[in-house]
């Protein structure tokens, strides 16, 4: 098997990234979680992220199945040509490039305090 890597936010860590990130690592020996750093997060979802970028570096790294994780503050990959890129299905792909191996969430959160946390956040960030 090979290295594997998985970009996203992780921003209010639910069930739906522990469910990427479980699939992912079923397809690679080692996986590298790329966290996007706050102006990634700004500049594809248009908001500011809930959760600082450093408590959500130490959760996901605190995550069954991630050997690292690291922040991707930019459209390139940290690592070499061989390794199995991930993205998820209905989101823009973290870095340049067609060669992806695409996940499809089945799990999402049901939380509606966490629904509601998200909403007011994006409300914060018109206003």
């Amino acid at each position: 098997m090979s290295d594997g890597y998985l970009a996203g936010s992780f921003d209010l860590l639910n069930v739906r990234d522990l469910d990427l990130i479980a699939q992912a690592r079923l397809y690679c020996s080692r996986l590298v979680v790329g966290v996007f750093s706050d102006d990634v997060v700004k500049s594809r979802s248009g908001r500011s992220p809930v959760v600082p970028l450093v408590e959500r570096l130490t959760l996901v790294s605190h995550v069954r199945g991630v050997d690292e994780a690291v922040v991707h503050d930019d459209d390139a990959a940290p690592l070499g040509s061989d390794v199995i890129r991930f993205r998820v299905a209905g989101e823009p792909p973290p870095s340049a490039g067609d060669d992806f191996w695409l996940l499809h969430p089945r799990r999402v959160t049901t939380s509606t305090a966490l629904r509601e946390a998200l909403q007011a956040a994006r409300r914060e960030e018109v206003a």
